[in-house]
């Protein structure tokens, strides 16, 4: 690495960081100030807190990091520009693109860092975190959850779940039946329903208990259900059920826990794309929201590139001309670039344009209008 490779580095690494510490300090600032008497009410230990508040900042990085860079490259190339260093560099024979190579190359380092985070790491802190909120900081697990329906659209199959923990794939994995009623009446944990193509009831399942062991499903006590040629059930005077005593597999049964609880979890940025993706498999491609989400999750994070592209420009004509005219025109785009998301969000969402387009159109777009700003000061 060159000497002035490593002081481009030094120069818009330093106003990053301290704009990215700067803003995620605010933030939690911010909220503390607002939810620090329900702390000390619920006497939430130490190593709990510093957990909720990783969850949040990990799930607002998409906004804060993008930020960072706007900044960043606007203070440095005007402190380059300002003080004549670009000028002595250019006319030492080095070119304008190489000079803002490490700008882009931090740019797209920081764009796949906060790609992973939002596929690693905010799903489970940021779910963690809510669920902590929701809860009044005292509890971190909701419970079991009752009467849970899951329609796995791709093999025509619905499960009525009685009672199933969704905190994670490992509880999700072990059904079970909750407690009978004061008549001695307790329903059957799982209860699948398998259709044909014109949606008639064909076969089902009953069963006291289900655990997923192996990749397979094994119920406990399963009683098979039999339906007419209109799909209605049969009663059990007119066909007998089959009795299969104990915990029998069926491998027939190509769900997974997994499925089941990102199927109830509606927020989506509680999940991963991958998640995401199998959910849209199992429910007939997946709403217009869904589509975009998934979209939108995977073109995010190159904001951090876009903004730095057209920041460059903004830095240099602040150093040059004016500093308010380079700070306005910079923010005016930083705005327009995110209300334009914010539009086409909508459009997207509302199924008037693909979700494809309306997750990729404003970094294609401001792409464009920053590769423009750029070409005219090479």
């Amino acid at each position: 690495m060159s000497l002035i490779v490593r002081y481009l580095l030094r120069q818009f690494l330093g106003p990053l960081l301290t704009c990215l510490v700067a803003f995620n300090g605010i933030f939690v600032l911010f909220d503390l100030s607002g939810h620090l008497s329900r702390f000390l009410d619920a006497d939430l230990p130490l190593p709990m807190i510093l957990k909720y508040y990783l969850g949040v900042v990990c799930t607002y990085s998409h906004w804060f990091l993008p930020a960072s860079c706007m900044l960043a490259t606007l203070y440095s190339m005007w402190q380059l520009s300002h003080h004549s260093e670009l000028t002595a560099m250019r006319a030492s024979g080095i070119s304008f693109h190489r000079l803002t190579l490490p700008f882009f190359c931090t740019a797209i380092v920081a764009s796949l860092l906060t790609f992973a985070n939002e596929e690693w790491l905010a799903p489970p802190l940021g779910a963690w975190s809510d669920r902590l909120k929701e809860s009044g900081f005292a509890e971190t697990n909701p419970g079991p959850a009752e009467n849970v329906f899951f329609t796995n659209y791709e093999a025509n199959r619905t499960w009525r779940i009685a009672r199933v923990d969704l905190a994670s794939d490992e509880t999700a994995a072990h059904i079970s039946a909750p407690e009978p009623d004061e008549s001695g009446f307790a329903p059957p944990a799982v209860e699948i329903k398998v259709r044909n193509d014109d949606g008639r009831n064909v076969w089902g399942v009953r069963a006291d208990r289900a655990d997923f062991l192996d990749g397979n499903w094994w119920l406990t006590n399963p009683r098979l259900m039999s339906f007419d040629i209109d799909g209605m059930e049969l009663p059990d005077t007119a066909v007998r059920v089959v009795d299969l005593p104990g915990n029998v597999p069926f491998p027939e049964l190509t769900e997974k826990p997994r499925d089941i609880r990102i199927a109830e979890q509606k927020d989506n940025a509680h999940l991963s794309s991958r998640e995401m993706l199998r959910k849209m498999r199992t429910s007939r491609a997946g709403s217009m929201e869904d589509r975009y989400d998934f979209w939108y999750r995977i073109a995010a994070p190159w904001a951090c590139l876009v903004i730095t592209l057209f920041s460059i420009p903004a830095g240099i004509t602040t150093g040059r001309q004016s500093v308010f005219k380079g700070i306005l025109l910079v923010l005016v785009t930083f705005f327009s670039f995110y209300a334009f998301s914010i539009t086409l969000k909508y459009f997207g969402e509302k199924g008037l344009i693909p979700p494809f387009l309306a997750a990729w159109l404003p970094n294609l777009v401001f792409l464009a209008i920053g590769g423009a700003m750029y070409r005219r000061l090479t």
